[in-house]
């Protein structure tokens, strides 16, 4: 389909001055495991996440109430989104004399689709339960390629992210830990929920639960109990309880996950909980909530 001429998808390709020339300065910047940097906004009812390489934007994550996702908007129906737009469950990028094949199944056709532009891709973040449309991205076709979100097969050379240094891996965890928090109050507010505060004690246990995932250490380690974990941690509840994901590209992808799974959207939308605490190890990705004891 022709590329859309309006909208955040248009910054696609284009310099990072445009970029600051709709959005202006970002909150932060931080490393991602794919060769870009976030750029990270946070408005009143919009969450923008944006991927700058070279001085070059490759992509754009909208989430939120009123975030400007054309020519797509929050809250449609897949239904809706059928009508009007071109869906395959496949979708081919071509990079030079590679083309890269993505294989859409059956659950990412109803809950994650992969909409092919003139030089630009849609993904599109739909709730299971709710039916609706709550997060989309836009990215280039190397981009694309390098998450590999979905299943792929490819003719041609395969194109890789860079690996990065043990140093630098801590610091993408801790920006994807950051991201999965300030995601986690985009879709709490979303539902009309209040947002949770983060507490540091509980990032810690977080992440130690997000490597305990990743080494599979021991059976008696992996079934340690929360209660246990917090006691020890000297941290007062009333109640709690805790999501883990696994095996993600990134934190957009995995509060989807969690949000489409319904036991942790359970614990991600309960309104009894008040802190968070996020932790991720490579891709694995814990959030633990609690319920504080009244003073």
């Amino acid at each position: 389909m022709p590329r859309p001429k309006e909208g955040y998808s248009t910054l696609i390709g284009k310099d990072v001055a445009q970029l600051k020339k709709e959005l202006g300065e970002p909150e932060r910047i931080g490393p991602s495991e794919y060769d870009f940097d976030w750029w990270v906004y946070k408005k009143k009812s919009s969450y923008i996440l944006a991927g700058v390489e070279n001085n070059r934007v490759v992509q754009i994550f909208l989430a939120g109430d009123d975030a400007e996702a054309k020519p797509f908007e929050i809250g449609q129906t897949l239904e809706q989104l059928y009508r009007t737009t071109i869906t395959d469950t496949e979708v081919h990028v071509k990079i030079k004399n590679s083309t890269y094949t993505f294989m859409l199944s059956e659950l990412d056709l109803q809950s994650r689709l992969l909409v092919m532009y003139d030089g630009v891709y849609a993904q599109l973040y739909f709730d299971n339960i709710d039916g609706d449309l709550h997060a989309v991205r836009f990215l280039d076709g190397p981009t694309l390629v390098k998450m590999k979100p979905y299943d792929m097969s490819f003719v041609g050379d395969l194109l890789t992210p860079k690996t990065p240094s043990s140093f630098a891996q801590q610091k993408i965890n801790a920006e994807n830990a950051e991201q999965l928090s300030e995601l986690t109050n985009v879709f709490r507010q979303h539902k009309g929920l209040p947002t949770v505060q983060t507490m540091s004690e509980l990032n810690h246990l977080a992440l130690e639960r997000s490597k305990v995932h990743a080494k599979t250490t021991s059976e008696d380690e992996e079934q340690i109990s929360l209660k246990k974990r917090l006691n020890d941690a000297q941290i007062p509840f009333k109640s709690a309880s805790e999501n883990a994901a696994e095996d993600y590209t990134d934190a957009p992808e995995a509060i989807h996950g969690l949000m489409n799974s319904e036991k942790h959207r359970q614990t991600l939308l309960n309104d009894n909980f008040s802190y968070l605490g996020t932790g991720v190890f490579g891709k694995n990705y814990t959030q633990i909530f609690i319920e504080a004891e009244k003073e």
